[in-house]
């Protein structure tokens, strides 16, 4: 009986813990009383407070003595931009892990602003590359990257193996980079960000649209980030 209660208890938390994951339970908010959660599952008080227990030595809520238990606001990543943005080595600083999965990858028409911005005649040929870049396992940001095709055909490929767009660009040439600008907003989510971002659709994102060019000053890359506005703040050097 004692291990079959343990396997109750984990499991209420598990779903409890996706809850909080996926955004349904936002960062902030209180918990239903332990009487309506111990009707939800079916269980009693005390199997519940053994779940809470387990949420709250993960760090994903507060209990409150008198108030309730509360769902702790997920990390944020302080995203440092400057003249050399990079992203695995900002997040490696602040001892978060990175890490990137290439969703998708073709070559189109360049758009009217990727050309402008990438200095390329109009509907020239861009590679695109859909990124979902990561901090600790967490989503952080969807990002599209549009690149001059004739210089970088090829490079999801070398993305796919360094898991890292500097280290890819390096494979083509390219030994440094600096940002030439950055522009930034926030709107709401898309239905498919807000999937991927693992955020709900009412939560806005931030959206950092950026030009990176290499040594010689020939812009390289034409960026757009939407990232989860929860979980990052932006620091911009001086």
């Amino acid at each position: 009986m004692r291990s079959a209660r343990v396997v109750i208890w984990q499991r209420i938390a598990d779903v409890l813990a996706a809850e909080i994951a996926s955004g349904s339970v936002s960062a902030g908010a209180r918990l239903p009383t332990e009487t309506a959660l111990a009707q939800r599952f079916g269980v009693n008080r005390h199997t519940l407070r053994q779940a809470v227990g387990a949420l709250s030595a993960a760090g994903l809520v507060s209990v409150q003595h008198g108030r309730g238990t509360f769902v702790r606001p997920a990390p944020l990543v302080e995203y440092q931009l400057g003249p050399r943005t990079r992203f695995n080595e900002i997040l490696s600083r602040q001892s978060v892990l990175p890490d990137g999965e290439l969703l998708a990858a073709r070559e189109v028409p360049a758009t009217v602003e990727a050309a402008e911005l990438l200095g390329l005649p109009p509907d020239s040929p861009v590679v695109v590359l859909e990124i979902l870049r990561r901090a600790n396992g967490q989503p952080l940001t969807v990002h599209t990257a549009y690149l001059p095709a004739p210089r970088f055909r090829g490079i999801d490929a070398a993305f796919r193996e360094t898991n890292s767009l500097t280290a890819a660009f390096l494979e083509f040439g390219v030994a440094d980079y600096t940002r030439r600008s950055t522009r930034i907003w926030t709107r709401m989510p898309t239905p498919e960000e807000s999937v991927l971002l693992r955020q709900r659709g009412d939560q806005p994102v931030l959206v950092l649209e950026a030009v990176n060019q290499d040594e010689a000053g020939t812009a390289i890359e034409f960026g757009i980030s939407r990232a989860a506005g929860q979980r990052l703040q932006v620091l911009i050097a001086t």
